[in-house]
C-alpha cells in the first residue's frame, strides 16, 4: 500500500469518526452517503500538494483533506436533489432512498461539519474564508445550471462558466488549500489552485463526455440520463449549434417524453455534429495546460509526478 493510499484509508477513518452524531433517518442518510466511497480525487489533491511543502502537519492535512471530501459529498447530495437523480455511484441515491427533505437536511449536515473540521485544522482565517468563496462559487454553479434547465439557447461560455463553479472551484481549493498548509508560499499555492481549476474543467468535460459514450454499467447510472431531465451538457451544447437542420433540436425539446429511440438518435447526432469531438478537444487543452502549468511550478518537489499522473488518467477514463 502506497503513502497515499494510506493517508486516503486515514481520511476514511476521520470521515467516519465525524459523522457518528446524527441520529435517526438523519444519521442513516449521512452515513449512507459515504458507505461507498468515490475516487477520492480531491483529498489526494490536498495530501499531495501537501506533500511538496516541508510542513510536518500531516494530521491536521488529512483532517482537511476529510472536509474538503465531506464537502464534496454535500454538493453531490443537493445536486441530485436538484436533478432529480435517483442513481449515485451505481445504487440509490440519499434523496431517492431517503426522500427529499431527509437528502436536504444531510446535505446541509454535512456542509456544516465540513466548515468546522476546516476552522479546527487550517492555520489562518484568510484560508477558512477561501472555503467560504469556494462553497459561494458551488452553489452560483448549482444554481445556474438550476436556472438553465431545459433551455437550448445555453452558449458554450454559459456551460464553461457553469462548471467552472460547480466543479472546478472545489478542485481548486482542494489543491490551494494542500499547497498553503503543507508550507509552499502563496504564489504556489494560486499555482496549485490553477492546476486544479484546470483539472476541474477537464474532469467536468470528461464526465459530460461520458453520458454519450459510455454504458449504463460503467457510468453507473442510465445513460443520457442529463438530457432526460433537462441539463443541456458540453457535447449536446456544442452539437446543438451546429444544428442547421433543427433535427436535434426538435427531439431535445420533447424532454422527459423521450422515448429510448429517440435517446439513441440524440446520441447519434450528437456525435455526427462533432459535439463529442470538441468537448474532448477542450478536455484535451485543459488537460495540457494543468500539465504544463504543474511542470513549470511543481517539477522539483515529491507528489509531482502523482499529481500529474491523476491529471493525465483523467482523459481516458470510462467511470
Amino acid at each position: 500500500m502506497s503513502r497515499l493510499e494510506k493517508e486516503l484509508q486515514q481520511v476514511q477513518n476521520t470521515i467516519q469518526k465525524n459523522i457518528r452524531t446524527p441520529k435517526g433517518k438523519l444519521g442513516e442518510a449521512v452515513r449512507y452517503a459515504f458507505s461507498k466511497p468515490g475516487k477520492q480525487l480531491r483529498p489526494s489533491f490536498v495530501l499531495l500538494f501537501g506533500e511538496m511543502g516541508e510542513s510536518n502537519r500531516e494530521q491536521k492535512l488529512i483532517n482537511i483533506a476529510g472536509s474538503i471530501e465531506i464537502l464534496h459529498n454535500a454538493t453531490l447530495i443537493h445536486d441530485d436533489i436538484i436533478d432529480n437523480s435517483n442513481v449515485r455511484r451505481g445504487r440509490a441515491s440519499v434523496q431517492a432512498k431517503y426522500g427529499k427533505t431527509i437528502a436536504l437536511y444531510a446535505g446541509d449536515f454535512l456542509f456544516a461539519l465540513s466548515l468546522q473540521l476546516l476552522s479546527e485544522n487550517t492555520s489562518k482565517i484568510t484560508n477558512l474564508r477561501a472555503n467560504g468563496s469556494t462553497m459561494q462559487k458551488i452553489l452560483a454553479g448549482e444554481t445556474t445550471q438550476f436556472g438553465n434547465e431545459y433551455d437550448i439557447t445555453i452558449t458554450e461560455e454559459e456551460y464553461l462558466e457553469q462548471i467552472r463553479g460547480k466543479t472546478a472551484s472545489l478542485f481548486g481549493y482542494a489543491c490551494y488549500i494542500g499547497a498553503l498548509e503543507g508550507g509552499l508560499s502563496k504564489r504556489l499555492a494560486r499555482s496549485a489552485q490553477q492546476v486544479g481549476l484546470l483539472f476541474g474543467q477537464a474532469f467536468q468535460l470528461r464526465d459530460d463526455i461520458l453520458d454519450y459514450t459510455a454504458s449504463t454499467a460503467e457510468l453507473k447510472k442510465p445513460v443520457l440520463s442529463d438530457v432526460v431531465n433537462g441539463v443541456y451538457t458540453g457535447p449536446l451544447i456544442f452539437a446543438l449549434k451546429k444544428d442547421s437542420s433543427g433535427k436535434l433540436k426538435d427531439l431535445v425539446k420533447k424532454g422527459k417524453k423521450l422515448n429510448s429511440a429517440q435517446l439513441e438518435q440524440i446520441d447519434l447526432l450528437v456525435s455526427e455534429l462533432g459535439g463529442i469531438r470538441h468537448a474532448q478537444n477542450l478536455a484535451n487543452d485543459f488537460t495540457n495546460s494543468a500539465l504544463a502549468l504543474l511542470e513549470k511550478n511543481f517539477a522539483k518537489y515529491p507528489g509531482y509526478e502523482k499529481v500529474a499522473d491523476i491529471v493525465r488518467k483523467m482523459l481516458t477514463r470510462n467511470c
